[in-house]
């Protein structure tokens, strides 16, 4: 020891002091113990579980807790196993072998490879514990001591330390700038700080830098160092130009919430939230400045996204309200016409014929209108949520624009307007498409054309476009109305919006036409355009896919008038038409039903049978060949969609046509998944009847012997009230005992009556109207809404069967809340059902 230099004494000297230093420290818990560190991070984590595991326990949702373990366990390598034991039950979840890890000699307090955490629920009830079972951290075994990290640290700072500071001791003594040292600790404990941190010397240059800072900047740490902060990127969201940190050296007042951006080096843009504090020194002046970067890119975004989503928000809002101001405009304007003609046509306070037919028109025209009304909300309701479906067949686009232009027709010579079409060159016999989209599509452009037309003419031209890779049909709806600006034909596909808001009020409107159009065409394969000039005119093109037309022929402008022609006059004698024999079962539990569809049949050459539910229909159609079977859907005993089922298991290949009073897509699909070969809705149309049993049966040139036979000569109707023989003449008095005014307009058979036959089937469901409307009444006295459901189903059916139209909607209404089981309004509608009993007149 004699013969050390003094710099050796003094290295050894400080190395000693340093290796002392670090002992205390150690102790203290100054310096960073990763073993220390890992046993608190694991600790916590097992109390984070545990306040989880113990919520869900509570809950009693075991399988939660094991879920959560397993996702634990293999995200983590260092966790062997974790388990829930109970104290009663032992180990109630096992995950990672738990059983196998754990032992008995688990110490508490916890160490670092066996942590117990105690299951307390909110009662402070002991419900258990969850144990972990982790890899150890400090070693284990004879050697243990020595190989801690601590001890390898001491054994690496001695040897080093000591040449270290025996060769640089003089010039560490000598160039030593204590405000440049920043001690290892205080580096390694900033650097575990998520947030970025950097300390910047008065003349900008960077004198201390963190790893988060460095990650955020794409630097190396000590690459910043001495380096100027403001040569980084960072730039003031706000558009200003001076920095955070140097605007404090020169106010001394700390700069909070500064948001600020850096590009990063792939285009992206980050954003910070900034925030700045003054370095005091000994002599209360200002040595420096501490910055702290925190990355709020995400917030940011969020508010981002959130601004515009309100903006998104508050757009459609507007929009609602205009649409909703539209609607109202809109249907306001025929209920008005609905109502206050009605009023005038109840009070009797128009005796000229030509006028009360007048105001009958207008009443029909306006409810008209309400439907299409209705029927444009759902279409763009289905298409929006994704639920509109195509049902694309073979069809004939000449007759469907035909067909459009006779429906039209009306409308425009109302307008004094010319309405034609044409066919330009050769157009495909018939096209692979959505006949009923494609004609809803023509409807709207040709309203919307008519609308705004004041004078001149609507003309549509069909041509079709072979050159392309896929064929398509084009069609062009030229006016000479009103026009439009560049920027009006912009914005006019959109929903609710029109080409101007004085349109509104001058031709009115809702803005979904065409929307819809647009949204159709592109479903169907094409798209749509727009060309208009003011005070000229419109052109609305549209196209459509034709699928294939190979084999298909080609019809030029008189083929195509030749063919309507013949179909006109096809059509005709289609609705007259009579059937070679054939047998036919109709099945219903209505006898009106069977006795009006029997009349029908019978007259069109078939021959009848009937069966009043589904069990009857099976067996006879066992029983008996028939050609053909019309079946009810809903009936007591069995039901059609059962009886369907059971005919086509039993490898009954004939035709059978469903009968329902249901019209939603659902009920179809059910009816065709049985085995239904037709869909008929009620009440039965009659042409509609005979031109579906005309798909499946032959008919006849010759009229049928009953035809002739049994036509009866016509009686010329009576003005006259029905006699006292007629259940249904029915008075009101008033409160004096006197004759009121009635109720409502007298209800009548649409069905005629001076057909005996007819008149029969009329008479009977008269008959059992009331006793049908008694039996409601207990239903739903009893609150039986089974019962009252299938008698509304029944009477919603039947009635407009037989005529009776007006029942259909509050017997359909009736049906929907019973079915439900909603009791809002059954009262009202059973009222309003008896009323219209009430007013039945049979003249």
């Amino acid at each position: 020891m004699k013969c050390m230099t003094a710099g050796t004494r003094i290295s050894i000297g400080l190395v000693c002091s340093m290796l002392g230093v670090l002992t205390v420290a150690h102790f203290l818990g100054l310096l960073p113990d990763r073993e220390r560190l890992e046993v608190r991070h694991r600790v916590q984590v097992a109390k984070t579980i545990a306040v989880s595991a113990a919520a869900m326990i509570v809950d009693g949702d075991l399988t939660g807790v094991e879920e959560v373990l397993q996702k634990i366990v293999g995200r983590r390598p260092e966790l062997l196993s974790a388990g829930v034991r109970s104290r009663e039950h032992g180990l109630l979840i096992d995950v990672g072998n738990h059983a196998k890890y754990w032992i008995a000699e688990a110490t508490d307090p916890p160490n670092d490879a066996f942590i117990t955490v105690s299951l307390a629920g909110l009662d402070n009830s002991n419900r258990g514990q969850i144990e972990f079972r982790w890899s150890p951290v400090q070693p284990r075994g004879f050697l243990a001591p020595v190989r801690t990290q601590f001890f390898m640290l001491l054994l690496f700072c001695a040897p080093l330390g000591f040449l270290t500071f025996r060769a640089s001791l003089r010039v560490v003594l000598r160039n030593l700038d204590s405000s440049t040292v920043v001690p290892r600790r205080v580096q390694e404990a900033l650097d575990i700080l998520t947030e970025g941190l950097m300390i910047v010397g008065l003349d900008d240059r960077i004198l201390l830098a963190n790893e988060a800072l460095a990650s955020m900047t794409s630097h190396d740490t000590n690459a910043m160092l001495g380096r100027r902060a403001s040569s980084l990127g960072f730039r003031r969201c706000d558009g200003g130009h001076g920095l955070p940190w140097r605007d404090i050296l020169h106010n001394a007042k700390p700069q909070d919430n500064v948001t600020m951006q850096l590009d990063g080096r792939n285009g992206s843009v980050r954003i910070f939230n900034v925030n700045c504090s003054s370095l005091m020194g000994s002599e209360a002046k200002n040595r420096g400045v501490m910055v702290t970067f925190d990355d709020v890119t995400q917030l940011e975004r969020n508010k981002i996204e959130l601004r515009t989503a309100r903006d998104e928000a508050e757009s459609a809002n507007r929009a609602k309200s205009d649409f909703l101001a539209n609607m109202s405009h809109e249907i306001r304007n025929p209920i008005n016409a609905i109502v206050g003609f009605t009023d005038v046509l109840r009070r009797g306070l128009e005796h000229s014929e030509q006028n009360r037919i007048e105001y009958l028109n207008t009443i029909h025209s306006s409810g008209t209108h309400l439907v299409a009304l209705i029927n444009d909300i759902l279409d763009l309701s289905k298409i929006e949520a994704d639920m509109m479906e195509l049902e694309c067949c073979p069809c004939s686009p000449c007759e469907i624009l035909a067909e459009v232009v006779r429906v039209m027709q009306v409308r425009a010579k109302e307008q004094d307007l010319r309405l034609e079409y044409e066919i330009r060159g050769s157009v495909p016999e018939t096209i692979h498409s959505d006949p009923t989209r494609l004609r809803q599509v023509l409807m709207n452009l040709v309203g919307n054309a008519i609308k705004f037309t004041e004078r001149g003419s609507v003309r549509i031209v069909a041509e079709a476009l072979t050159r392309a890779r896929n064929p398509q049909m084009k069609f062009e709806v030229i006016d000479t109305g009103i026009g439009m600006i560049k920027q009006q034909c912009a914005k006019i596909f959109d929903e609710f919006v029109q080409a101007d808001s004085s349109v509104t009020g001058r031709f009115g409107g809702t803005g979904l036409g065409l929307a819809i159009s647009r949204r159709l065409t592109q479903a169907l394969g094409g798209d749509i355009t727009v060309d208009s000039k003011p005070g000229v005119g419109t052109t609305f093109s549209f196209t459509v896919d034709t699928g294939s037309l190979s084999g298909i022929p080609m019809l030029t402008g008189d083929q195509v008038l030749a063919v309507l022609r013949q179909k006109e006059t096809s059509e005709r004698a289609r609705l007259h038409m009579t059937f070679k024999p054939a047998r036919v079962l109709v099945t219903d539990d209505t006898p009106a039903n069977r006795q009006l569809i029997r009349l029908v049949l019978d007259r069109a050459g078939l021959t009848v049978d009937e069966a009043e539910n589904g069990l009857e229909a099976v067996r006879k159609a066992t029983e008996t060949p028939y050609d053909l079977l019309l079946m009810d859907m809903q009936m007591p005993v069995m039901d059609g969609l059962a009886a369907t089922v059971q005919l086509r298991k039993a490898r009954m290949k004939q035709p059978i046509i469903a009968l329902t009073a249901n019209v939603m897509q659902g009920d179809r699909e059910r009816c065709e998944q049985a085995g239904c070969s037709a869909f008929l809705t009620k009440p039965i149309d009659r042409d509609r009847l005979l031109e579906t049993l005309a798909d499946f049966l032959p008919f006849s040139d010759e009229p049928p012997p009953s035809v002739n036979s049994g036509r009866q000569a016509v009686p010329k109707r009576s003005t006259e009230p029905e006699r006292a023989s007629s259940p249904v003449r029915v008075e009101v008095l008033g409160e004096t005992g006197q004759h009121a005014s009635p109720v409502r307009e007298p209800v009548r058979s649409t069905l005629p009556l001076e057909i005996s036959e007819f008149r029969k089937i009329v008479e009977q469901f008269v008959a059992g109207l009331d006793p049908m409307l008694e039996e409601m009444n207990r239903a739903w006295a009893d609150r039986d809404f089974r019962s009252l459901r299938d008698l509304a189903h029944r009477l919603k059916g039947t009635g407009g069967t037989v005529g009776f139209a007006a029942f259909t909607v509050p017997s359909g209404a009736l049906q929907e809340r019973a079915e439900r089981e909603v009791e809002d309004d059954v009262e009202d509608l059973l009222r309003e059902l008896q009323e219209l009993s009430s007013a039945i007149h049979l003249s």
